[in-house]
Order: C-alpha cells, then structure tokens, then sequence
C-alpha cells in the first residue's frame, strides 16, 4: 500500500486552564498539527504532533511537508520498520516523529481492518486508568481554582491527580493539605512534579515535607532532568519516602537512568510508538516501574497513547492522558471518552477515532 501524500494542518485549542497560573481568567491555548497520511489504496492514516512549540505558520508547514514526502512518498506502508529507519536518520522538531509514526501505524492498521492495539499483541485491560494534571499553586486565588478543579474532578468519578509543584512550597502545602483535609483518601495523589526545579539538598528537603501528603512518586526531582548526572537522582533517591521518577525520552536515556529511578515516565511525544516500545522494555527487563505519559494531546494523539497502555502489561501507575478533558475543542466526530476515572479503549479499526473536518475547519489556523 503505497504512501501517496502528507497532508499538515494546523489548530488551536484552548484549555480549561488559565494561561499564566491555575486562577488566571485568560485560558491557555495550544497548538497541534493534524496528520493526514494519503495511499494509493484511498486509506487515510490520521496522526498528530500534540501542544507543539514551533511555528504553525503556513510557510513553516509547507517546508516540513516536503521534507516528510521526500521520506515517505512512494513508499509501501507496510516497510513500517524501514520507514521509521529513515526518518531517525534526520534531525525533527519534538512532536514530528510522534505524529508521523500514529499515522504510520493507524494506516497500517486500518488495512487490516484491526484495532491499533492488535499490532501491540492484543490489550491486556478493558479501560486505563488516568490522572489529571493540576498546574502550581502560587497565592490563594489558585488554590481555590485547583480546589473547585478537584471537586469536579471527584464528581465526575475521577480521583486520580498528578500536581505539578515547586514554585512556591508555602502554597503548594496549604493547597495540598486542604485538599486532604477535604477529601482524605478518595483523592490519589499519583505524582508530585518538580519539572526539574531543584538542587540535591532543596530536592531533598521537598520530597521529605511533602511526605504527609503520601504522593505515589516523585518526578523530575533535579536540575537537569532527565540530562542530569545519575548521582543526583540517588542522591535524592536515598533520602525519598517515596519513588522517583523521570521522564525518559528514548532507549539511550532508558539505558543510562535505569538503576538510577524507579519510575519511567515515557510516551509517544518524544519519538513516537515505536522508541516509545523500546523504553518500555527497559524497564521490563531492568525492573523498573512505568506509566504513559502525556503532552496533552487532543483525541487523536490521546488514542494512541490509549491503544499502545492498553497493550502493555507493566504499567504501575495511572497514566496522563487528559486532553480530552482538558481541551474544549477536538477534531474528532466523538472524542475519547473518559469513565470513572478511566479511559475508555476506542472501538473500530486503526485508532478508532475518526476526523470531523467540520470540527476542524473551526479551531484550524490560519
């Protein structure tokens, strides 16, 4: 099944988040490329490079679009390893080989009238588990604005979060500590994240403070992330009440990190499916936890994050793909569904989602 053409459009869509901080009343927006993969058999494989930060604008799209048909035009979608071979051999802006490999895979799929996960050998659950993302507090506006988020969240079935924390530790406190006072253990705190804001000693001093508030993992802990030197991360992992984790970009990191943290926080968003597979054996084989991260991607990249979890047997922790919840718009005829703090597996062939160009057409870019 030959690749006849790729097709790029650009969209915006804004989250239910404010732009600077949780209490902000202007909304944060994103920006996503929509991946259409042409063949010669008249499937369309669909993908998307999610919450990209480099220019959208026509010319800058247009230039990437040659370059990918240069790869990819006249190719059998079945050379799928072939093709990812190729494509590693240049340099991308993050999100391009993410967005790529789905609508490699979602063709691929689609011609065998297949769900994405039978490609994975089958899924191994019926629904993955997901926490929400909560942005920093930093005065008592956005507590009260992560507070009211929270009990939605518990309204809605969903108990699961992941907070981001570390700008200001005072408020970070009086908001978690509220939120326990309020809803004890009905809420699972699964990650306290640092986003790489500490030295040793300040991580060190975080991790032990926040103990009460008895956090599933600890992420990103140090300056450096996932480029900082091994013995920060067991510096920091010695003195930890609970795991450590980090998000691991590909099977180099994997490899250099693995004795190093008990948690690969890895996704498609670095590489796409295939990279992401590799990092996800690592930790198989080395024994260390894993769960799915996010970028917060809309429907389509969030459904094949969702095939590729559900396909894989060792995933300690619930995963981090909210966008749908997140976002107000999609581009999908029926977004992903969400149910009692689960994702809903999509049905039907490929990734189970299908494009709404209607829906498009309104957050699409200029």
């Amino acid at each position: 099944m030959q690749i006849t053409g790729v097709e790029l459009v650009a969209v915006q869509t804004v989250r239910e988040m404010g732009q600077r901080k949780p209490a902000d009343a202007e909304k944060a927006r994103s920006n996503h490329v929509v991946v259409r993969l042409h063949t010669a058999a008249g499937i369309v494989g669909l993908g998307e490079m999610s919450d990209v930060n480099w220019s959208v604008a026509p010319a800058a799209l247009a230039a990437l679009r040659e370059r990918l048909e240069a790869v990819l035009v006249g190719r059998d979608i079945c050379e799928l390893t072939a093709l990812q071979m190729d494509l590693g051999r240049e340099a991308w802006a993050h999100q391009v080989l993410c967005g790529i490999d789905i609508a490699l895979y979602d063709a691929l799929a689609r011609s065998l009238d297949v769900p994405l996960h039978q490609l994975f050998g089958g899924k191994v659950r019926e629904r993955v588990p997901f926490a929400y993302p909560l942005a920093p507090c930093r005065d008592a506006a956005d507590r009260r604005a992560n507070l009211d988020r929270v009990e939605r969240l518990q309204e809605a079935g969903h108990r699961a979060l992941r907070y981001y924390f570390g700008q200001a530790l005072d408020e970070d406190e009086l908001f978690l500590r509220e939120m326990r006072r309020r809803w004890g253990d009905a809420v699972e705190l699964v990650a306290l994240d640092a986003s790489g804001r500490f030295a040793v000693a300040e991580a060190v001093a975080a991790v032990q403070r926040f103990a009460e508030f008895a956090p599933g993992l600890y992420e990103s802990p140090v300056r450096g992330r996932h480029d900082a030197p091994v013995e920060d991360f067991l510096a920091v992992a010695a003195q930890s009440p609970a795991p450590i984790g980090e998000h691991i970009t590909d099977f180099a990191v994997a490899a250099r990190l693995q004795a190093a943290v008990d948690v690969f926080n890895t996704g498609l968003g670095y590489a796409g499916i295939a990279a992401c597979r590799k990092v996800l054996a690592v930790a198989e084989v080395c024994g260390n936890a894993a769960l799915m991260g996010s970028t917060v991607e809309m429907s389509i990249g969030t459904a094949a994050r969702v095939h590729l979890a559900a396909a894989t047997p060792d995933l300690a922790f619930p995963c981090y793909m909210a966008g749908p919840l997140v976002y107000d718009e999609d581009v999908v005829g029926e977004p992903v569904q969400y149910c009692e703090g689960h994702i809903v597996i999509p049905e039907g062939p490929g990734l189970g989602v299908e494009l709404d160009g209607a829906r498009m057409k309104k957050i699409q870019l200029a």
